[in-house]
C-alpha cells in the first residue's frame, strides 16, 4: 500500500512543481503572471518546447539523449522556406518533413547501427547543421516563410496542431509495444534483448520520431518569426531536454517516462523564464536560472537512477524475472 502511494507522489511531482512555480512567480510578479495576455504567452511559448519534446522523449526513454534537434529545426525550416517560396507551401511542407527523417535516419543509423554515444553523435551533428545554417543564410540572403503558412502562427491552428499531435504520440508512446520497448530499453536492455525485442531497430525508429519532431517545431519556430536567421532555434535543445527533466523524466528513461510529464515540464520551464522576466530579471540572469535548473535536474535524475539501480540489486531479482514479468505484460 505503501509503495502504491510512493508512486502516487513521485507520478504527481510534476504538476505540483508547477504549481508552486505559478504561485511564487504570481506573488513575485504582482499578478501580473495570470493576465489573460501573459496566459496566452505562456501556452504560446511552450508549444515548441512540447512539439519537440514529443519526439525526444521516444531517444530519452530509451536511455539516450538527442542534442541536435535544435539544429535539426532551424535546417529544416530555413531550407523549406526557401524553396516553398519559389515552389509554394506545399514544398515547405514536404521538405521540412523530408530533412526531419532524413536527420533521425542518420543519427539513428550511428548511434544504433554503428553503436555511437547519441551523446556524441547528436552533438556533431549539431554542429555541422548550424555551420550548414551559417552557410544557407549568407548565400540566400534572406529567407521567408510563404505567406500561406503564416496562419501557424496564431494561437489556435499552433494549438490545434500541438493537440493533434501530442495525442497521437501518447497512443503511440503508452499504448503500443514500441513504446513499450523504447521504456523498457531505458530500464535494461539486456532483458529487452532477451525477450527478442530488436532494439536497434527500436532504438533507430525512436531518433527518426525525434527528427520528424524537430522539424515541425523548426516549422512553428519560423512562423513565428517570419524568415529564418543564424539563431534560429538556438539552445532549443537545451529547454526541450530541461522540460522533459523538469517533468520528471529520469535522464536514464524507463518506464516512468510519460507524456503527461513533459507537458508539465515545458509549461514550468516557461513558466519560470517568463516569471523571471516580467519580474525585471535581465536575459543574463534567466539564461544563469536555466542553467542552475538544468544542473539541478541532472544530479537529481543521477541520484534517482543510481536509487533505482540500488533497489534492483538489493531486491535480488535476476535478469530472467525481470524479462518474464515484461513479457507478460507485452502479452
Amino acid at each position: 500500500m505503501l509503495k502504491n502511494k510512493n508512486v502516487q507522489l513521485i507520478d504527481i511531482l510534476p504538476i505540483v512543481a508547477l504549481i508552486v512555480l505559478l504561485l511564487v512567480f504570481g506573488i513575485t510578479s504582482g499578478g501580473a503572471l495570470f493576465s489573460s495576455f501573459n496566459i496566452q504567452s505562456v501556452i504560446r511559448d511552450s508549444i515548441p518546447v512540447i512539439l519537440g519534446g514529443l519526439g525526444v522523449i521516444f531517444v530519452i526513454a530509451t536511455g539516450g539523449c538527442d542534442l541536435s534537434i535544435g539544429a535539426v529545426a532551424a535546417v529544416a525550416a530555413t531550407v523549406g522556406a526557401y524553396y516553398g517560396s519559389i515552389y509554394g507551401a506545399w514544398m515547405t511542407v514536404l521538405l521540412v518533413l523530408l530533412i526531419g527523417l532524413a536527420s533521425g535516419t542518420f543519427l539513428g543509423l550511428i548511434t544504433s547501427r554503428f553503436h555511437v554515444s547519441s551523446f556524441m553523435a547528436s552533438l556533431a551533428l549539431l554542429m555541422g547543421l548550424r555551420g550548414f545554417l551559417n552557410v544557407c543564410n549568407v548565400k540566400w540572403e534572406q529567407v521567408y516563410l510563404p505567406e500561406s503558412l503564416h496562419f501557424m502562427n496564431g494561437f489556435g491552428p499552433a494549438l490545434l496542431i500541438t493537440a493533434v499531435l501530442t495525442v497521437i504520440v501518447w497512443y503511440v508512446f503508452e499504448k503500443t509495444k514500441f513504446g513499450y520497448y523504447c521504456k523498457g530499453m531505458g530500464e535494461n536492455e539486456n532483458t529487452m534483448i532477451a525477450i527478442g525485442v530488436d532494439t536497434v531497430k527500436v532504438r533507430h525508429i525512436a531518433f527518426i520520431i525525434s527528427g520528424v519532431m524537430a522539424a515541425v517545431m523548426g516549422l512553428l519556430l519560423i512562423s513565428a518569426t517570419g524568415g529564418s536567421s543564424s539563431t534560429l532555434g538556438n539552445f532549443m535543445e537545451m529547454k526541450v531536454q530541461m522540460g522533459v527533466f523538469l517533468g520528471g523524466v529520469l535522464v536514464s528513461g524507463g518506464m516512468r517516462s510519460k507524456i503527461y510529464k513533459l507537458i508539465f515540464g515545458s509549461l514550468s520551464i516557461t513558466v519560470i523564464v517568463n516569471g523571471l522576466t516580467i519580474s525585471g530579471a535581465s536575459s543574463s540572469v534567466t539564461e544563469l536560472a536555466e542553467g542552475i535548473i538544468l544542473m539541478l535536474l541532472l544530479y537529481i535524475t543521477i541520484l534517482l537512477s543510481k536509487n533505482k539501480g540500488f533497489k534492483r540489486k538489493k531486491s535480488g531479482a535476476s535478469n530472467e524475472e525481470p524479462a518474464g514479468e515484461i513479457d507478460s505484460q507485452i502479452a
